[in-house]
């Protein structure tokens, strides 16, 4: 069974290859057809009449067209009526602009009109998109020819490679709509531009949305007139852009190149920030911005009067050769004086996309320009995203600036704080003549303030640095409380976490008030303070334990005679600071014991 379903299957095979074999040969067969030139406008009859003395020559030697003259074609379809064996034929005409395609219909010569932007006869396939004008069999001039007539106002093709084609109906309908090898490889580039520039305008549509900078809308635009441009290559991309109305879809194309080159002289100048970098260029660069908009108005205007204009066509060569030229100056003026890496995505965009512009002007294959716009995207996507990654930098730059000065600003409100308190001390063991323990006392003020003064630059310092500030300022409060507590400070067993960098004079806020609060108000029994650190895999933790009166009698106390602390409320702010996107109860806890308070302190590790 399986034997006899796949001989069947190559039996089908064989019998679809062998109709296509058939079919082919009468599928756009080309001719090469002979040409007349004349400076003067001839009648059809006249034109009929030169044919049939043999005044028409082979064009194998001609090259380039000359505007102002009119060309005639005599296609001679002799050699080709026995492959077409129905009825009807298909003309298939090559270069198309503007003329005539004459038939004998109705006992006479008929013109039967093609052009690019008018009502005529000539109708356009799907993929392949050749042109094609319907005929009957017993329309052939003298039963074996037609005439052509045509002007070229805008195009110069090569005369010498026009070739012109003929079919039957049977092999049109079959193979019209499928592509040939180059179409093949032109279609699928162009949709792969369309999902490259695609996936870029949505993101740079994402970013724009996001960061409010203009120059991702400017290179989404860039994009999508690209893409537009491009279109040409393919219906099914053209009918999104206006395909079916041949003059507007001419005048879409032709402004999308002016288009292409304006947005991206203005993509460039916001991705370079030219206007702070080099504002002189930057002038430069939007004068020729808006002098392409002049071209743009200009060139629309003469479409609108007449399409057919060679003034046109020349204005538009005029603005590739000048973009080219200023491509390549400009890129090598950024070359010399752009500060900065983001200059070399500009450099190799401009010069691969300009690179296939010129290569598809010359040799007259969109396909060079295609390649090189996706390069171009390419290397420009990732400018984009080094750029995005600089800005990141520098936002987190001017944010720990803000920080860092934020953060300097509330320690320099802490120590006045501490040295008015310690000047009040003075102050009262001066009064009450208590010489020595004022000179002590100003001993030790002398050495707390010149090792703060010392560290004023610094917002972090190390623990060991913090912990010797914390002796001097608790010696302080033991000679200004004449001893009335004793204090002990536990380092942790690592010693290396004494070379971890936390927040200057943290934690003495917590002592100072832990003292005042808890301490100073017991009125009898030993008073005891003691600061323990601690080593955890994020933070340092710092208990500060008092065997004081507690916090439920601290509570009372202060609010028969509350004061806000000015000290505790600086350093709230400052571990908000360095936790900004935490809650300060995460880094704060209190603990109630009996007697006295504990307070845990979590300072995150630098």
């Amino acid at each position: 069974m399986r034997q006899l379903l796949f001989l069947l299957f190559l039996y089908f095979i064989s019998a679809c290859s062998l109709w296509a074999q058939e079919l082919i040969p009468a599928y756009r067969l080309p001719i090469n057809p002979k040409i007349y030139i004349s400076d003067t406008a001839l009648k059809a009859d006249q034109a009929l009449e030169l044919s049939n003395q043999n005044q028409f020559f082979s064009k194998d030697s001609l090259r380039a067209p000359k505007h102002g003259y009119y060309y005639w074609f005599e296609i001679d379809l002799q050699d080709f009526l026995s492959d077409l064996i129905e009825d009807s034929i298909y003309f298939y005409p090559s270069q198309v602009e503007k003329g005539a395609l004459y038939i004998f219909r109705e006992g006479k010569l008929t013109a039967l009109s093609y052009n690019r932007f008018e009502e005529n006869e000539l109708q356009r396939t799907n993929l392949e998109s050749p042109y094609f004008i319907a005929l009957q069999k017993d329309e052939l001039i003298q039963g074996n020819k037609l005439l052509l007539l045509t002007q070229y106002i805008r195009s110069t093709p090569n005369l010498s490679r026009i070739r012109f084609g003929v079919g039957n109906p049977q092999a049109h309908k079959v193979f019209s709509d499928y592509l040939t090898i180059n179409s093949f490889k032109s279609q699928v580039l162009a949709f792969f531009f369309l999902g490259v520039a695609s996936v870029l305008m949505v993101f740079n549509l994402i970013l724009f949305f996001n960061m409010k900078e203009r120059q991702y809308i400017y290179y989404g635009l860039f994009l999508l007139f690209q893409l537009i441009y491009y279109s040409r290559i393919s219906p099914y991309l053209a009918a999104n852009f206006g395909y079916e109305n041949s003059l507007f879809f001419f005048w879409l194309t032709t402004v999308s190149q002016i288009l292409i080159n304006t947005f991206y002289l203005l993509f460039i100048r916001h991705f370079l920030e030219l206007q702070k970098v080099l504002p002189r260029f930057d002038k430069v660069v939007k004068g020729v911005a808006i002098l392409l908009i002049f071209f743009l108005l200009f060139v629309s205007a003469i479409i609108y009067m007449e399409p057919y204009s060679l003034l046109q066509a020349k204005i538009m060569n005029w603005q590739r050769y000048f973009m080219a030229s200023f491509a390549f100056v400009g890129v090598a003026y950024l070359w010399k004086t752009y500060p900065g890496k983001l200059v070399y995505f500009v450099i190799a965009g401009t010069l691969v996309f300009t690179t296939g512009a010129l290569m598809t002007m010359f040799l007259f294959d969109l396909d060079y320009m295609i390649t090189g716009s996706a390069i171009e995207s390419t290397i420009f996507a990732l400018g984009l995203s080094y750029k995005i990654k600089l800005i990141s930098i520098e936002k987190r730059e001017a944010e720990k600036e803000t920080y860092q000065t934020r953060l300097g600003a509330l320690r320099s409100q802490i120590n006045p704080h501490f040295i008015f308190n310690s000047l009040s001390s003075i102050q009262h063991l001066i009064s009450s003549g208590q010489k020595e323990p004022a000179l002590r006392y100003l001993s030790k003020f002398s050495k707390f303030v010149r090792q703060v003064l010392e560290n004023s630059i610094d917002i972090h310092v190390t623990l060991e640095k913090e912990v010797e500030l914390l002796r001097v300022y608790l010696d302080l409060e033991s000679l200004r409380f004449e001893h009335a507590f004793e204090y002990n400070i536990v380092l942790p067993e690592n010693a290396d976490m004494l070379y971890e960098e936390v927040p200057m004079l943290i934690i003495q806020p917590f002592v100072e008030n832990a003292i005042k609060h808890g301490l100073n108000a017991k009125k009898s029994g030993d008073k005891i303070l003691t600061i323990h650190f601690k080593d955890s895999e994020n933070y340092i933790i710092c208990e500060v334990k008092d065997n004081g009166i507690g916090r439920k009698a601290a509570g009372e106390l202060k609010r028969a005679n509350y004061r806000p602390s000015r000290g505790m409320s600086l350093t709230y702010e400052r571990l908000k600071l360095e936790n900004k996107w935490q809650s300060i109860e995460d880094f704060i806890q209190y603990e109630d014991l009996k007697p006295g308070t504990k307070v845990i302190i979590k300072i995150p590790k630098q």
